[in-house]
């Protein structure tokens, strides 16, 4: 977090400002309640009568000594006794922070040799490579004679792998389908620091008594319906205690909406009807060991496909009923405007205002839902670019891209605003619901897959058995060769999660060893692109990969789109001159050393890249190159699958030509890991 944030003062005032806001709210919302005189015109404000007029502003506000002595009761002081309590508390957490921050600080300048000033420019993988020095030089790890790469990402992400095969097992039921609105994703921010907190991190009442520390009676088979009883105990309490405080926790939701968002509302209504990636995408698409920086890069390229594929979706009544609506709605408003500016004293009648503010709003709004006439999108083909981005889609979002029933599915992943904001407004009144009605009956199962996927690692601690990305284990058949996984269902990641994470993590990082049958699988993997770029350029010859990502496009006519925007994309996320590549050396030296914190493993060119291995990469920026390289993998991967599935006909033919079925399986009993071996029994 320390590098992420650029240095110890900028995390530092950041933890400030987040109390001091909460501070703000609190008082804004304690003092606003009894102290202002919000109906200055009504009894008992000394304003309601003739006698006294109002002439300033500041005379609607109570002062705070007169407001505590006459308006204060017992449910006013409970509040205060509430949010002093948590203010005390955040401030320890800040005292405590502040000098592990500190720490951490004094052991980069010290020991690693890396100043604050260095660190926008210095990437994670030399950070790494530091450390990992460090560890041969001091023996900072006692358990290990050295630190791979694995291991530093074991310790950074133990939680989130966690989070993120529970996810991907669909242990979390976050899926919920209610008859008004249908199969609902909803994973808000407060439900997932519940969670976090509920199995990971607080070692009194989860499952780890510290980190990387999993109780011993979580791992004995005998012992789970009793460890099932704690953990929904647990979870029945905290639910209770949420769902009582479910009424002050919303009123505090509804202010901070105010303080978060009321500027958009006035200055840039257009924000809420724009789109993000979910909470629950941010886990449902992520790679085992995957960093947050490699995360919002990935889902940053993916973002203008994905805008452009919900674009692609208007219903033509709709369209014809918001132009209509649109036309009216800027008359009025205009009209008044008009008037008023004529004659100032239109301005005085009640709700004119408001109707100009609202009207804009609206205006403003709707603008963003008219369709660009000139403007012809194919979902087809948009799907496929963001599947090259984002990698974990099932089978039937591109068959059947074109239809309604993806894009509302998809939208799960990819939302609105205005839907996220509403959750997060709500979430004081529907988490509790979730945890008691959907969460607490899945204990039993959270408690077997804890047993069951749970390892040791020698100077790392208890991980989740999913994180060490072997295929034997995790591999799923349908995304490998015979014979590389000997894993049944139950012990399958889904949609090629371990393949994919394979690949993705022996990307960035190089020097990675992995498992024995994961580096069968890439090796496999690196022959069937070498076969595949043979057959497309037998009797053709092969375009240089000099200037451009371009020459990877032989390996398919639809490849051509997606490495176009692959590239376009490229452009985007790191700073790029208008002169060649191959003209001026500067630029690549200026692409190399500025904002590195982000960049997506090292900055130079990986000797392990899947397809850079059948090209040539001296003149492209390899960390451009490193990214085209994981998306042309993921999506060159899915085919495989899709071929392997059955779903392609022919060689040539596109799985957006193809139409399948969702196959649905049933599931398996949990199996039972012995600890420390790593092997898994009946």
């Amino acid at each position: 977090m320390l590098r992420k944030a650029l240095g110890y003062i900028c995390i530092l005032v950041e933890q400030i400002l987040r109390i001091g806001l909460f501070a703000f709210i609190g008082f804004s919302f304690l003092y606003g309640t009894n102290c202002i005189y919000f109906n200055f015109d009504q009894p008992p404000s000394p304003f309601s009568n003739s006698s006294n007029t109002l002439t300033s502003f500041s005379e609607l506000f109570i002062p705070v000594s007169q407001c505590v002595k006459n308006e204060f009761g017992i449910a006013m002081w409970s509040l205060v006794i509430i949010f002093s309590t948590v203010l005390i508390y955040k401030l320890y957490q800040l005292i405590d922070k502040a000098w592990k921050y500190k720490d951490i600080q004094q052991f980069y300048e010290n020991v690693m040799k890396i100043q604050k000033y260095g660190l926008p420019n210095i990437t994670w993988h030399e950070i790494v490579a530091r450390l990992r020095e460090v560890q041969h030089e001091q023996q900072i790890c006692v358990n290990n004679t050295d630190l791979n790469e694995l291991d530093i990402s074991h310790r950074i992400l133990r939680t989130t792998n966690y989070m993120v095969a529970m996810i991907n097992k669909d242990i979390l039921p976050l899926k919920q389908n209610w008859w008004f609105i249908g199969e609902w994703i909803y994973f808000p921010t407060q439900l997932k620091r519940i969670l976090m907190f509920l199995l990971f991190d607080n070692y009194f009442l989860s499952p780890f008594k510290a980190p990387g520390k999993l109780k011993e009676e979580y791992k004995k088979r005998e012992e789970r319906i009793r460890c099932a009883e704690e953990l929904s105990r647990t979870i029945k309490i905290v639910g209770i205690m949420f769902l009582c405080l479910a009424p002050i926790v919303f009123c505090w939701s509804i202010l901070s909406f105010f303080v978060n968002y009321s500027g958009y509302l006035k200055l840039e209504p257009t924000f809420f009807n724009t789109r993000r990636w979910t909470g629950y995408a941010k886990l449902h698409l992520r790679h085992f060991n995957e960093l947050d920086h490699e995360l919002d890069k990935r889902l940053s390229r993916a973002s203008k496909p994905a805008n452009e594929y919900m674009r692609a979706f208007s219903s033509p009544l709709t369209v014809v009923i918001i132009n209509f609506l649109h036309r009216v709605l800027g008359f009025i408003v205009a009209f008044i405007a008009v008037w008023g500016i004529i004659k100032e004293p239109i301005f005085t009648l009640p709700y004119v205002l408001v109707v100009i503010s609202v009207g804009g709003i609206a205006f403003s709004v709707m603008s963003t839902c008219v369709p660009d006439e000139n403007e012809v999108l194919c979902p087809n083909e948009l799907m496929e670019k963001i599947v090259a981005h984002i990698h974990y889609i099932p089978s039937h979002f591109i068959t059947s891209s074109h239809t309604t029933r993806v894009r509302d599915e998809f939208a799960n992943l990819f939302s609105c605003n205005y839907a996220i904001v509403l959750g997060e407004l709500l979430s004081p009144l529907l988490t509790p619901i979730v945890l008691l009605w959907y969460i607490q009956p899945r204990t039993l199962e959270i408690v077997d897959f804890l047993r069951n996927f749970t390892v040791h690692v020698d100077g790392v601690g208890d991980v989740c058995s999913f994180a060490l990305m072997d295929v034997s284990k995790h591999g799923n058949p349908q995304w490998l060769d015979q014979g590389l996984t000997k894993a049944n269902m139950q012990q399958q990641a889904e949609d090629g999660k371990t393949e994919l994470s394979v690949l993705h993590f022996a990307l960035m990082n190089p020097n990675w060893q992995p498992p024995a049958s994961s580096s069968v699988f890439i090796q496999n993997f690196r022959e069937q692109v070498a076969s595949a770029a043979k057959d497309e350029h037998s009797g053709v010859q092969s375009l240089a990969y000099c200037n451009s990502l371009h020459s990877v496009a032989t390996l398919g006519s639809k490849y051509a789109s997606l490495v176009n925007s692959i590239d376009q994309s490229m452009h985007q996320s790191y700073p790029r001159s208008s002169n060649s590549l191959q003209s001026s050396s500067l630029r690549r030296e200026k692409v190399i050393t500025s904002g590195m914190n982000h960049a997506e493993g090292p900055p130079y060119h990986a000797q392990n890249g899947i397809w850079t291995s059948v090209t040539e990469v001296e003149n492209i920026n390899p960390i451009e190159a490193r990214a085209a390289d994981m998306s042309l993998s993921a999506l060159f991967l899915h085919e495989l699958h899709d071929k392997q599935m059955g779903s392609l006909t022919s060689p040539d033919q596109s799985r957006c030509e193809q139409q399948q079925g969702v196959e649905t399986g049933e599931e398996s009993p949990l199996l039972e890991l012995r600890m420390g071996e790593n092997n898994y029994v009946q």
